[in-house]
């Protein structure tokens, strides 16, 4: 059912129309009484019909202001408005009937057509009240005509039939009319209110039908924007607002062009062209503004008479798509640069240990040995094994980026994991000036993880925080809770901070700013809490200091 907003508005629609018409009633009434009085002598007295004519034009006025009132009020005073219009109507025709001769007024059958205005107006047993009115009113004047309590009113226009000059008085002439009205009037309530029910009920289908397929592409993931004939935009859907980055109420009711690139211009019109001639199809065009990426695909809608109605112009997002498709790139060249770090890390470590044995042994030789060249011999010994220690040592962590070892997933909980690792860093953390704040949640879930792996990702983060903080600053570690009963980590310093253009590629292996360092250690974080099904981010900016922010899920949903 429509709601009752929507059946508000419908009926002070037609109490506006009902306004409009009486205005032609009023029109009507002035004209006849001028003719009557004017050109033939058809009634006794002329002044009754100007009355009843200038009282219905004050309460049109009335009517007219007050339902322009009816919109921010409540349904039930528009009802009561509209019964309102239909029982002065109904008051004014008797009245007019009365003075035009009453029961001998064939024009008594105008009585059917307020019966089906209050039909339109009304519900049924209202309608059925304002016909019980109607026949009502006009039996008491009828009555008191009859009984001459007042006036009769005989027109010459109706004269005298076979039951002379007092057919008004005829009882079974009232009988009749009244048999004929009553049954007219109820039978017209009847069927235009069978009409009247049967149209809502059309009117309530085809608007849920409407409502559920804008709602279906209103909830679309692509773009649906509907073109009429002249190019003007009809429809718009909330995924065209983001697509095409512009606002429904900014579009609907202009041109196309209005929200289109300039150089596309001639495009949709030659499509426009196009389509008016009957051209079947459909036109697509790929778009590209700045980053985003869009496909669009023009379709021309035609009736089943084969008429133009217009274009739906359907736009597709392809920036995700361009995302992952750029990731997954990105994925497969790392992992080709993992084989390969993996390969050269195998290949040199063993020369490495072969080199480092062999040092070793030379080293031992020569301290058994003396002389100046042989003491030499032994100070350049210490470099040598220096830079060997450090090649064995990057060649661990480029076969610890290459491949991670088998996770031995446990149950624990991260507060101990992170206490634990800053008891071991507290020194370095004492001399390095560094202030530390732990704020841990308690009853936190457990989190599925390797512990030494964890640690390891953990150490990483707060090594890149140490040496942000050369001088010293504020570190803080605080753990709590996420989306779906996740366990989440911030890690914030007050060090230098990292500007957008860094930010984006603080992920990516072997990038550094440093003149000493791999460039792999935030790589590998990434990599191990990836490995756990968590994820990580980080947020800074220069000279505002870093957060990097850890989401592990719970142990159960693992």
């Amino acid at each position: 059912m429509l709601n009752e907003e929507v059946i508000k508005l419908e009926l002070i629609e037609e109490i506006r129309w009902l306004i409009r018409l009486r205005w032609i009633a009023i029109g009507g009434i002035l004209l006849i009484s001028y003719v009557t009085s004017r050109i033939a002598v058809l009634v006794p007295d002329d002044i009754p019909f100007y009355v009843i004519a200038g009282l219905l034009a004050l309460f049109n006025v009335v009517s007219l202001f007050w339902a322009r009132t009816l919109r921010s009020r409540k349904f039930s005073l528009a009802r009561i408005n509209a019964v309102i219009q239909c029982i002065i109507d109904s008051f004014a025709l008797v009245l007019l009937i009365h003075f035009a001769g009453g029961i001998e007024n064939p024009f008594f059958i105008y009585f059917v057509f307020h019966a089906i205005i209050a039909g339109i107006l009304l519900p049924r047993w209202l309608s059925y009240s304002v016909a019980f009115f109607m026949s009502s009113l006009f039996s008491a004047v009828v009555f008191l005509e009859y009984s001459s309590f007042i006036p009769h009113y005989h027109i010459d226009i109706f004269p005298s039939t076979i039951y002379g000059e007092n057919l008004w008085q005829n009882q079974g002439y009232i009988l009749s009319v009244f048999f004929i009205l009553v049954s007219t009037l109820f039978l017209s309530v009847y069927f235009t209110t069978y009409i009247m029910e049967r149209l809502r009920k059309s009117r309530n289908e085809l608007v849920l039908e409407k409502d559920k397929y804008e709602t279906v592409i209103e909830n679309m993931a692509d773009g649906v924007i509907f073109i009429n004939p002249d190019g003007r935009v009809a429809f718009c859907n909330s995924a065209a607002e983001r697509i095409r980055k512009v606002k429904r109420e900014n579009v609907v009711g202009e041109t196309v062009f209005e929200f289109h690139p300039s150089h596309l211009d001639k495009t949709i019109n030659n499509i426009l062209d196009e389509f008016k001639s009957g051209k079947k199809g459909s036109f697509r065009r790929k778009m590209r503004a700045n980053d985003d990426y869009s496909h669009n695909i023009y379709t021309p809608v035609f009736s089943k008479d084969g008429k133009f109605l217009g274009v739906m112009f359907l736009s597709q997002d392809m920036t995700e798509r361009k995302r992952l498709e750029s990731a997954l790139i990105k994925a497969e060249r790392l992992a080709t640069i993992g084989k390969m770090s993996a390969r050269i890390a195998h290949e040199i470590k063993n020369p490495l240990s072969s080199i480092s044995l062999n040092i070793e042994l030379l080293h031992d030789e020569l301290k058994g040995c003396d002389g100046v060249a042989t003491k030499e011999a032994i100070n350049l010994l210490a470099p040598i094994m220096a830079e060997v220690d450090r090649l064995t040592g990057l060649s661990e962590e480029y076969l610890q980026f290459a491949k991670l070892p088998n996770l031995p997933i446990k149950a624990r909980p991260i507060n101990a994991i992170l206490s634990e690792l800053t008891g071991f860093l507290r020194k370095a953390i004492s001399e390095k000036n560094i202030i530390l704040t732990e704020d841990y949640e308690k009853n936190l879930p457990l989190v599925a993880i390797d512990e030494n792996q964890m640690k390891q990702a953990f150490l990483n983060i707060l090594k890149n925080a140490f040496e942000a903080m050369p001088g010293g600053g504020k570190l803080c570690i605080h753990t709590g809770r996420g989306h779906n009963g996740a366990v989440v980590v911030h890690i914030t310093d007050t060090g230098i901070g990292i500007d957008e253009e860094k930010l984006e590629k603080i992920f990516d292996p072997f990038y550094t700013t440093k003149d000493i360092g791999t460039g792999l250690g935030l790589a590998v974080s990434q990599q191990i809490i990836r490995e756990h099904g968590g994820e990580i981010h980080c947020q800074s900016a220069p000279g505002q200091g870093t957060t990097f922010a850890i989401q592990l899920p719970k142990a159960e949903e693992l």
